[in-house]
């Protein structure tokens, strides 16, 4: 054999090799991937449930949304700072079902799965570890909004978590491999996270620029194919875009400056500084008690925080991202008195930096124990967190204070139809939580609602037909009726409604040990208005 020929039989050698192992590489991912489908589909089916057997009340988020839908629209006056991606997703799954309070679990956990699904397929992109991406999974148990806040209070943030942990996963292989489907796939990513949250756009740019700190990143994103996944991106997002900026005012949830003047945001600053480690606990403690060595490599990590000119580094770019989502919260609080944020708003901007987490643990110097007991007491976490979580649906009191899953809404909705509601009429509510718990027991009523939100849905109409006026008994009818005045016929005032005492249940307790009140006015609009419920009947003018 020639030097050459042996030369070209060792590179087909070698060849085949690479290609053998990015082959077996391959595999193991997917059987990883499916791993992590299956215990988080386990994880989520337990929790669906066990909630829907305890209560068909919905979650202190579901309640506005339900209402919204009633109609598909580009965007939502109520609340033109939140767009529409959530809404519209209920919608379409309502228009099968009908409004239902187990579309709300298919939603969230389907999201979760995916949630999870993308996280561990980015995870094991950046730190080319199987084992440090399903740790990276797992890790979700121990962050408080994910674990607790998840499966009650959160709405439109699970299409952000889909869509923040997507777009990380695609922008990596396209930093990687350029493959063209990549960019298509991100530009579904980029166009439907623009529909989810604000902070999704926030953490899409800081992550961009992170990339572009790095001179071997930046050579691949200054591409034609980023543009035109940007601008099909925006394609995506249009029908709300084109609604926000066709009403200017729309735009003032972007800051007070413009109505009230510029001044130091003491409440804002506070709620950057303090956001990536409110979200990410108590996890950011864990670990370094977990991985000795976590806190002197995490540190080394931000004391060397300039980029070097080098190959592409993926951890340190996550952490870029993450620092400079830090910055941008800053800034939006300093120049846009930005405030008032709950944690988990922040979510898109530091849900990805889990990745650099494990990543610093990774490189800390761990060892086989270190890792098996970070495993276990995610476990045992998760654990606690479920069994905390089943005392709070079927113990309630003490487990819980408000409990607003026992409220008896559907005991409500009996006691009205036995004062004349009809299916397919009109029912004006003042309460968010009422008007929402009621739409599934009068799937074809249109429901309005007054203080929040302020929604009037298409069609509704209060001025024929029969109306069911309700509000909560802690808000007496004389602060009803200046809600109301412009919705009740002449002569007819809130202080005519009834007041009704709905007993609730418990698996432990006598039946009534609590009560939830309301007030109810029926009234018949018509040649004769009249109140239906309370059996007063009165000829008014028109």
């Amino acid at each position: 054999m020639t030097g050459a020929s042996a030369k070209g039989a060792g590179s087909m050698r070698e060849a085949n090799i690479e290609a053998g192992s990015e082959a077996r590489g391959g595999e193991v991912s997917r059987r990883g991937l499916g791993f992590v489908l299956a215990v988080v589909t386990l994880y989520a089916v337990l929790h669906a449930g066990f909630r829907l057997l305890a209560s068909h009340v919905l979650g202190e988020d579901d309640v506005v949304d339900i209402v919204l839908t009633q109609d598909l629209l580009a965007g939502y006056e109520a609340f033109a700072r939140q767009p529409p991606l959530y809404d519209w997703v209920l919608w379409a799954v309502q228009q099968v079902t009908g409004p239902r309070f187990e579309n709300f679990l298919v939603i969230k956990y389907a999201a979760l799965v995916a949630s999870a699904g993308f996280l561990y397929l980015a995870a094991r992109r950046v730190l080319d570890d199987r084992l440090f991406a399903l740790l990276s999974v797992e890790s979700l148990a121990l962050i408080y909004s994910i674990s607790w806040r998840y499966h009650e209070g959160f709405t439109h943030e699970v299409g952000a978590m889909v869509a923040v942990l997507a777009t990380t996963w695609l922008l990596v292989r396209i930093l990687q491999e350029g493959r063209t489907a990549d960019y298509a796939g991100l530009a579904i990513a980029m166009g439907l996270g623009f529909l989810t949250e604000p902070a999704y756009t926030v953490f899409l740019v800081t992550f961009l620029m992170a990339a572009m700190l790095q001179p071997a990143l930046r050579s691949v994103l200054l591409r034609p194919p980023l543009a035109l996944a940007v601008l099909a991106a925006l394609v995506i997002a249009s029908p709300y875009l084109t609604w926000l900026l066709d009403e200017p005012r729309r735009l003032t949830w972007l800051t007070g400056l413009w109505s009230d003047g510029w001044s130091f945001n003491w409440e804002g600053i506070w709620d950057a500084v303090r956001g990536p480690v409110a979200y990410l606990s108590p996890l950011l403690f864990i670990l370094p008690i977990m991985f000795p060595g976590w806190l002197k490599t995490a540190w080394a990590d931000l004391r060397n925080w300039p980029p070097a000119a080098g190959p592409p580094d993926y951890e340190r770019l996550i952490l870029h991202a993450a620092g400079l989502a830090f910055l941008a919260s800053v800034v939006g609080a300093l120049v846009f008195e930005v405030s008032g944020l709950a944690v988990h708003v922040l979510m898109p901007l530091y849900l990805a930096s889990v990745i650099w987490l494990f990543g610093v643990a990774r490189r800390s110097g761990y060892e086989r124990l270190h890792v098996q007991r970070f495993t276990r007491l995610a476990l045992a976490i998760a654990l606690i967190a479920f069994v905390a979580r089943m005392a709070n649906l079927y113990v309630m009191e003490p487990a819980c204070q408000t409990c607003r899953w026992g409220i008896p809404y559907a005991t409500l909705a009996d006691e009205m139809r036995g004062r004349g509601v009809e299916d397919g009429g009109t029912i004006v509510s003042l309460d968010n939580e009422l008007s929402g718990n009621l739409r599934p027991h009068f799937p074809h009523s249109a429901v309005v609602t007054r203080l929040y939100p302020n929604f009037t849905p298409e069609g509704a109409d209060w001025t024929r037909g029969r109306v069911a006026y309700l509000w909560d008994g802690a808000m007496s009818p004389k602060a009803a009726q200046r809600h109301l005045r412009f919705l009740l016929p002449k002569g007819i005032e809130a202080g005519d409604g009834e007041l009704i005492s709905v007993p609730w249940r418990s698996l432990w307790r006598e039946t009534g040990y609590r009560h939830s009140q309301w007030y109810l006015l029926v009234v018949e609009k018509g040649d004769k208005k009249r109140i239906v419920n309370t059996g007063r009947a009165r000829r008014l003018g028109l």
